[in-house]
């Protein structure tokens, strides 16, 4: 066995929280009607500090999930998850921690939405649970910041 002192990575989290979530659910009009699932997911980094040894970074995750029958909505659910990261400055630097922050941290707040939303949807009531997709972080990543430079590009 090896010690965890041994290996702890320069980059932890500290510890999440649900800063928002709600779930609307509607009747089942008919159980014979295909039921169409949509999701949106977008990570927001709020927050990066530092003093004289680490970095504080706070991230949010954001997960909608909308299921309709037709053009009728049967259920929406809206996530927001925020995560607290440190990362030691003696050995990275802020560059790598933000990027640590975007690809390690929203991974972190993927999984624990997951865990979130299946549990929550399973006690409403919702049938078969609510499971979310596993997505590609990177393409996440590579997509929100392409929208950032369109809209920049767009605004001069």
């Amino acid at each position: 066995m090896i010690k965890s002192n041994d290996i702890l990575a320069d980059f932890q989290f500290l510890g999440n929280r649900v800063s928002n979530f709600s779930i609307e659910t509607k009747q089942i009009v008919s159980k014979n009607e295909k039921i169409n699932i949509s999701y949106e997911f977008d990570y927001n980094i709020l927050n990066i500090e530092e003093d004289d040894k680490k970095y504080f970074g706070l991230l949010e995750f954001i997960v909608v999930v909308k299921s309709k029958v037709k053009n009728s909505i049967l259920f929406k659910i809206n996530l927001t998850i925020e995560g607290a990261f440190i990362g030691n400055k003696e050995k990275i630097k802020k560059e790598d921690f933000e990027r640590m922050l975007k690809i390690n941290g929203v991974t972190t707040l993927s999984q624990l939405s997951r865990s979130y939303i299946l549990s929550v949807t399973a006690l409403s009531g919702i049938n078969p649970p609510v499971k979310l997709p596993m997505i590609n972080i990177f393409q996440l990543i590579y997509k929100k910041e392409q929208k950032k430079e369109n809209d920049f590009n767009h605004t001069k």
